[in-house]
């Protein structure tokens, strides 16, 4: 094939990258379009099937935004708060929200994101090679690319509950990869749940480009440093993954005696756009006891198994591609192969490791800095002329020990770990193939795209199969709210000020079983008895007393005591029932403004409620639930 001229290879450069890009965009919207179709008659659609629990808290922010509020507080507790959180992303969209709504507004700044990705992804892979196929190759992988998790799929959980050949079984130690259920960590499921993620990806992307481009100007500082500064701000652990992947790249840059203190000095300009978003935090931290207690949320990271089967197939490749070109370049060899050999030395021992490893941190201080100085060795021995592969090859070695810093927030690190990987993949399939037959090579691509872009196919079928059942992945929430909730949500949205609902927290995942009661994996049971708590603090601002397992303060016991304020008997895990007394000061302790008392005969499980009559005026009367405006015992006759 005649080469192409520059102009012409720009082109379709060019093309390739709009067409990704309106892709991508198409896809994150798809599950949307689907579920707006096939909302049912009288039904809303809540705008999310994945996390809605987080989804809502977000939402929330928004809420207060359209309201006018920069400065936020955490609506799904009734602790005392100074309301300090100044969350600029949803702020933004909060005010769009205004318009057309929170579920809308969230939606379209998803999808705008998940096409964004795609410019700000290839204008970080132009700067390791002009090759068209291999250009192309990595960002398709990028977008698509995922690990093993196909092969043992599930739609609930990350455990292997399914009929799995007993070696795989064991190898995984009986856990899902990663690549199934933590969507944070890779592009497509952001694309799919999560706009922020997409967000986050795009400045992370954007800001590790101005590092490469301020070796040589002070142009890109700036806007180095807003990108930044507005991660601090939104997601403000990928700052520290991101510091962390400079510390690698700072590496490389020693051993190439490529560092200069011009670019040292301009990167550093760069890493001080986060300083004031940071300080903020800190501030709030110190401030605020309900954000401090959020922060301290148990986020540990998954097992290694997991995070290494979920990226296996891109290290693999990244690796093969690695050692064969070494082989071909004598003055490296000895070199590349010293670091390729410490770096696999370090993943075998933690994958060994990974056996005793339940729950908790996996590795404390000592051992962690010792993993990441293992890991600075090799990527120092594998540097390369081209500083773009120094920093991406940092960003993927790093990204499998950064996860593992022990601080209760270390699953969060796990950000777009898939991006330098799948990138890395991709020029390592390009070289594998270099010396075939076109026809030979585009067989292999396809089948490389085919494999790695599999449980990319899982998520988008998930996700239509969750709004086919009107179940979210958490099992407790719906995808469609239905008009009885809408008419609670109208109602709360139509009283100013400040108001606490009180609801009944909804029962965990219900599991189908057989004739034989066993459990049915995958299986998705009718979901009679939604919380709807965190949906009512995310759509209307009230303030919700057991709202969100994280946000909400010591959930587990308000969470009970949630469920005695509702319940006239015992039932469940809930052996003492309230006097009438009980709840008043309950209600008067709290501030409690209405609760929503479920129909009983709606729930089938004959969960035995409250009278609603009994608490007050009943404001909004439904088959689903009903709108209590709480007497308080002041107003007790």
């Amino acid at each position: 094939m005649p080469e192409l001229t520059k102009e012409l290879r720009e082109g379709i450069e060019k093309r390739f990258v709009l067409i990704l890009a309106i892709c991508a965009a198409v896809i994150a919207a798809g599950p949307m379009i689907y579920a707006l179709l096939a909302t049912p008659a009288g039904s809303s659609y809540i705008g999310f099937q994945f996390g809605t629990d987080d989804h809502m808290v977000y939402s929330a922010w928004m809420r207060q935004a359209m309201d006018g509020h920069l400065f936020m507080d955490n609506r799904f507790t009734t602790d005392s708060q100074p309301g300090l959180t100044i969350q600029l992303y949803f702020f933004a969209l909060g005010l769009i929200a205004k318009g057309i709504g929170i579920p809308l507004a969230s939606n379209l700044a998803r999808i705008f994101f998940s096409g964004l990705f795609v410019f700000a992804a290839a204008r970080l892979v132009r700067r390791l090679t002009t090759d068209l196929y291999t250009l192309k190759l990595a960002l398709t992988l990028t977008v698509v690319g995922g690990g093993l998790g196909f092969m043992v799929w599930h739609t609930f959980g990350n455990l292997i509950v399914k009929p799995t050949p007993d070696a795989l079984n064991s190898l995984m130690l009986g856990r899902l990869p990663t690549d199934v259920w933590q969507p944070e960590g890779y592009v497509f499921p952001s694309m799919l749940v999560n706009g922020l993620f997409m967000a986050s990806l795009c400045l992370i992307v954007y800001a590790l480009t101005c590092f490469l481009a301020a070796r040589d100007s002070w142009k890109p500082v700036l806007p180095g440093a807003l990108a930044i500064g507005l991660l601090m701000n939104m997601h403000s652990y990928d700052v520290l993954l991101v510091a962390m992947v400079m510390v690698g790249f700072l590496v490389t840059a020693v051993v190439r005696k490529e560092i200069t203190t011009a670019w040292v000095g301009r990167a550093a300009v760069i890493g001080c756009g986060a300083i004031p978003a940071a300080a903020w935090f800190l501030y709030v931290l110190q401030k605020d006891a309900v954000f401090q207690a959020r922060a301290a949320t148990e986020t540990y990271s998954p097992n290694f198994r997991q995070v290494f089967f979920g990226y296996f197939l891109m290290m693999l490749l990244a690796m093969l591609g690695l050692v064969a070109r070494a082989l071909q370049q004598r003055e490296r060899q000895r070199r590349t192969l010293l670091g390729v050999a410490i770096l696999s030395s370090l993943w075998l021992g933690m994958f060994v490791m990974a056996s005793g490893h339940d729950q908790g941190y996996f590795m404390d201080m000592p051992a962690w800095c010792l993993c990441f100085l293992a890991t600075l060795a090799g990527i120092g021995l594998l540097a390369e002329e081209s500083i773009a592969f120094n920093l991406i090859f940092s960003w993927a070695a790093i990204g499998l020990v950064a996860m593992y810093f022990p601080a209760l927030f270390q699953r969060k690190l796990a950000m777009g770990l898939s991006v330098p990987w799948a990138i890395l993949a991709a020029f390592g399939v390009a070289y594998l193939l270099k010396k075939q037959e076109r026809s030979a090579r585009n067989l292999a691509t396809i089948l490389v795209v085919v494999l790695l872009g599999a449980t990319s196919v899982r998520w988008l079928s998930r996700d239509l199969s969750l709004i086919r059942a009107n179940v979210a992945n958490t099992g407790r929430h719906p995808v469609y709210m239905t008009s009885n909730l809408v008419q609670v949500i109208s109602y709360l949205n139509r009283k100013p000020g400040k108001h606490v609902v009180l609801s009944f927290p909804g029962p965990p995942l219900q599991q189908v079983r057989d004739d034989s009661n066993n459990v049915i994996p995958d299986a998705i049971a009718e979901l009679k008895l939604p919380d709807v708590a965190p949906i009512i603090s995310g759509f209307t601002g009230t303030y919700s007393f057991a709202g969100h397992w994280s946000e909400t303060p010591d959930y587990p016991k308000k969470a009970g005591q949630a469920s005695s304020f509702f319940l006239n008997a015992p039932f469940g895990g809930v052996t003492h029932v309230w006097f009438n007394q009980e709840r008043q000061d309950f209600i008067t302790s709290i501030g409690a403004d209405y609760a929503i008392i479920p129909v009983m005969e709606a729930t089938t499980s004959a969960i035995p409620f409250i009278d609603a009559a009994s608490l007050g005026d009943v404001v909004v009367d439904g088959p689903q639930f009903r709108l209590v405006k709480l007497r308080h015992a002041t107003q007790v006759p």
